[in-house]
């Protein structure tokens, strides 16, 4: 059985229609999507933002089905040097907590920022996704809406770019030893921001991975 982790509704909800012979239920009060694509036996797990919800998540599915492989999935945002264009599906080699430390002012400096661990968490990457650009995933607790922010972690962990999710879903499924794929549409460039992505940029940037994985669900038959 594959698991496909989702922070928001919205940004699973193609593969929420896809789904046949769906069950609806929780677990701890947790929502959980059973069903098929494909005749592949699917878990959709939609998480809640941030490091703790999906934390919790992964383990209460871990804990309660039998799951040969992880996908994480959704948005994320490409930092400046990336190269990564708004709708340009990226792929994690490996996630970081990136903001676990001491704050010690707010310049972006090498200085600014005493980092309490850099641990590097491998994720799983199969042949079929090595064509697509990919590299080091952040994990944050606040999406960075400042450029000289951004600079500092992009050039600090020569960064692709950054979600809310990842890593805890990665180091879950490394206790577990079970694979962990990631793959994230983007849906800004992280930059000065006032306000927060709108519902439609969000679905926008979302069916562009959704399709993807759909399209190319069969090919992890190895985890069948």
């Amino acid at each position: 059985m594959i698991v496909l982790f989702f922070a928001t509704q919205k940004e699973c909800e193609l593969i929420f229609d896809n789904l046949i012979d769906k069950q609806i239920f929780s677990i701890k009060n947790l929502p959980f999507v059973k069903g098929k694509i494909n005749g592949i036996d699917l878990i959709l797990s939609i998480t809640g933002i941030g490091k703790t919800s999906a934390t919790l998540a992964s383990v209460i599915c871990f804990e309660n089905f039998s799951i040969k492989l992880a996908i994480v999935s959704g948005i994320a945002g490409a930092y400046p040097s990336s190269m990564l264009d708004i709708g340009k599906i990226a792929v994690a080699e490996k996630e970081i907590f990136a903001d676990e430390g001491l704050l010690r002012n707010c310049h972006d400096t090498q200085d600014s920022f005493i980092f309490l661990s850099s641990e590097e968490i491998p994720l799983y990457v199969p042949d079929f996704l090595k064509n697509l650009p990919r590299g080091t995933f952040l994990t944050v607790s606040a999406c960075t809406g400042n450029i000289g922010r951004a600079r500092f972690l992009e050039k600090k962990f020569n960064a692709l770019c950054e979600n809310m999710e990842g890593a805890s879903v990665a180091k879950v499924s490394q206790i577990y030893n079970i694979p962990c794929v990631e793959i994230r549409s983007i849906s800004n460039i992280v930059t000065d921001r006032k306000k927060l992505l709108t519902l439609e940029e969000i679905s926008k940037a979302s069916l562009i991975v959704q399709r993807f994985i759909l399209e190319h669900l069969l090919l992890f038959e190895e985890f069948l």
